[in-house]
């Protein structure tokens, strides 16, 4: 197969997926491709296809663990990183930055996608898990989403993504997202820039810095979906708590502080903690393996079940 995928891209064997993944973690892919372009990218899929060869698509590396064996087929890392401005339409390749994509979009006197700066990944992780941060969504702004799907290249407009929270049907079906389409607004000031800013500086101050993580370990919970009896629960044991009346104004329970109120931060499992910034933060102390993450993640959902009776889910992606 080495020959074959070779004609696609820059390829290599047994590749520690460690090196391309902000949690420094992760075992070899058999092998990994290199897609430069959309062209190359989608040719490659074709080939894959008819071969019946299993793969993953690899972007940024964040808000993924891969498990110490590693990936038994084809680890596909996308290069396309195209990022294009047309009046108030933002075009970007799966590949580009989701940094990129906010600052080039500020630059041009956008607003809408400033919660974007300081947000790893690339633009088509972002798209797949709906991406967020600061009250911003990715799947607000999306105007259409270019996908590979079964062979063919096809446009899917924004409203038929299903986007929810920290989910589209693309984590659902095969499709591979190749470009996405943002549609944004025009901003005669510099509100952009001091959004940006102030994004960038909470993102500082609440978040674990110096140690290798891969974002949010797990979604929050959606007040709507609690039972009359749980919600009950907490404001009985929390009364006089400013942080939950906020939750329950915005209609989300921070996940970070049900791990908090579990009794999880600075929990370890060998070289793998809590942070102690931010309870929905796992960070690697420097040679942590995805059975030390595994560890933690499965104690903090014991944890905040036995406390809350509240079953709390991943928002990473684990391969």
């Amino acid at each position: 197969m080495y020959q074959e995928l070779q004609r696609f891209g820059r390829v290599k064997t047994n590749e520690p997926l460690a090196k391309h993944t902000t949690f420094k973690i992760g075992g070899p892919a058999d092998f990994f491709v290199v897609a430069e372009d959309k062209n190359n990218l989608v040719a490659l899929l074709r080939w894959l296809d008819g071969e019946g060869a299993a793969y993953f698509i690899l972007g940024g590396g964040s808000n993924l663990l891969v498990r110490d064996e590693g990936y038994r087929g084809v680890v596909i890392n996308l290069k396309n990183a195209m990022c294009e401005v047309n009046g108030a339409l933002v075009t970007a390749g799966a590949g580009c930055a989701t940094v990129e994509v906010a600052r080039q979009s500020i630059q041009a006197g956008l607003t809408g996608f400033e919660w974007g700066v300081g947000v790893p990944g690339t633009i088509g992780g972002a798209v797949r898990g709906n991406a967020g941060a600061m009250g911003g969504e990715t799947g607000e702004s999306v105007s259409a989403v270019e996908v590979y799907r079964s062979g063919e290249v096809v446009s899917v407009p924004g409203s038929e993504c299903g986007f929810r929270y920290r989910e589209s049907v693309f984590k659902r079906n095969h499709d591979v997202i190749l470009s996405a389409t943002l549609a944004l607004e025009k901003s005669e000031n510099k509100e952009g820039m001091r959004k940006a800013l102030e994004n960038l500086q909470y993102r500082t101050k609440t978040q674990p810095q110096g140690y290798a993580s891969t974002g949010c370990i797990f979604k929050n919970v959606e007040i709507s979906q609690l039972s009359p009896e749980i919600k009950n629960k907490i404001e009985t044991m929390y009364p006089e708590d400013a942080d939950i009346r906020r939750f329950f104004t915005l209609g989300k329970l921070s996940a970070g502080w049900l791990i908090e109120a579990s009794g999880m931060k600075g929990a370890r499992a060998g070289a793998a903690a809590v942070s102690e910034r931010h309870g929905n933060f796992v960070v690697n102390l420097g040679a942590a393996t995805a059975a030390d993450v595994l560890s933690l993640i499965e104690r903090t959902k014991e944890k905040v079940y036995t406390k809350f009776g509240i079953a709390i889910e991943e928002e990473i992606q684990i391969i």
